[in-house]
């Protein structure tokens, strides 16, 4: 039997990414996504789902996860050996609950849960980078407040599961209501853009994001929690910049402070120490990708989709740890999704 992956929201932004990336690759994929009105909306969803359907290997499933029926019927049926949870589920609902419960009655595939990096509150000191140790502050953000309980049911569940906290996500061809993809708009538009608040923000592209995941989903650090970010920190209004002059349009931009939740740059040490993980995507070439999907411009040769960064193997005990991530080559990642799978790796 094949080893077959379940990407819960999987016609999401960051979920059809990690979906689509594992299909060509030849991996067996079950997409599931509610197709609510939630995150992009409802057509913008579809359209991704139908993209999916035409690999052979993809399986699309309509079904709302958060729902204990619906839950179990997917995982009796699908019998996924790995699953990856890029849903949001609605502020005040079970969340991950019916999920886990269907997951623990099915052999207990191991679990890529994704939450958010902007569950960290204000840093102790300024410019102090996110550690996963840190106590989470979600405020009063509904959405932030249901990630927090999403993380405690995870903790104290019995499924298998590694937490991955990801920072603010650039991608080309996002829907026109995400920064910055608005920003972009109303700069073609001619209009004057606002910024919130010009704190530095750590933003990570999506394909980065992707190999982070995959990563995970090799690896299989149980039990942890692991920032995926840039570690680096760009100002709003610089990224609002580049995106003027790679669309060749006059800027205008106004900038309001102080910010509501000051903005984090996550910490990659664990990320490196158990995934061999950094960010390779520079924010150069993620403006240009993100301009070039907007118009329709030809990309460049530094923007053309790659194939993901080849994961590392686990180090030996003992073994030396280099700064840089030791990579293996693809065929030998993406035979782990098509070799038959015993189960062993979860333990």
């Amino acid at each position: 039997m094949a080893f077959r992956v379940l990407v819960a929201g999987g016609a999401g932004l960051v979920g059809s990414a990690v979906a689509r990336q594992l299909l060509s690759e030849g991996a067996e994929v079950a997409v599931v996504d509610a197709m609510g009105d939630q995150g992009d909306g409802r057509a913008v969803r579809e359209e991704r789902a139908r993209e999916l359907r035409a690999f052979p290997k993809a399986t699309v499933v309509t079904a709302d996860l958060s729902l204990p029926g619906a839950a179990s019927d997917v995982f009796r049926d699908l019998k996924p050996d790995a699953v990856v949870n890029a849903a949001l589920f609605p502020p005040g609902g079970p969340g991950v609950v019916s999920m886990l419960e269907a997951m623990r009655s099915h052999e207990k595939p191991f679990l890529v849960h994704l939450s958010d990096g902007a569950l960290y509150g204000s840093p102790a000191s300024p410019g102090q980078p996110a550690l996963e140790e840190e106590p989470i502050d979600p405020g009063r953000d509904p959405v932030l407040l249901q990630r927090m309980v999403e993380e405690s049911r995870l903790r104290g569940s019995e499924v298998p599961n590694v937490i991955l906290r990801l920072f603010r996500i650039l991608a080309p061809g996002a829907p026109a209501n995400r920064f910055p993809q608005d920003a972009l708009e109303t700069l073609l538009d001619g209009g004057e853009v606002v910024v919130d608040s010009d704190a530095p923000q750590d933003l990570l592209h999506v394909r980065d994001a992707v190999h982070g995941i995959l990563a995970a989903l090799a690896l299989r650090p149980a039990g942890r929690t692991i920032n995926l970010g840039s570690g680096r920190g760009v100002a709003p209004s610089h990224l609002v910049r580049l995106l003027a002059e790679r669309a060749f349009r006059p800027l205008r931009i106004r900038v309001e402070e102080p910010p509501a939740r000051p903005g984090r740059i996550a910490s990659l040490s664990r990320a490196g120490e158990l995934l061999r993980f950094r960010a390779k995507t520079t924010l150069e070439t993620a403006v240009e990708e993100i301009v070039a999907a907007r118009l329709g411009a030809p990309e460049s040769t530094t923007s053309r989709p790659r194939p993901a960064a080849p994961l590392p193997r686990p180090a030996a005990p003992g073994a030396p740890v280099s700064d840089e991530p030791k990579e293996v080559s693809r065929r030998e990642l993406f035979g782990f999704f098509r070799r038959p799978f015993d189960g062993s790796r979860t333990r």
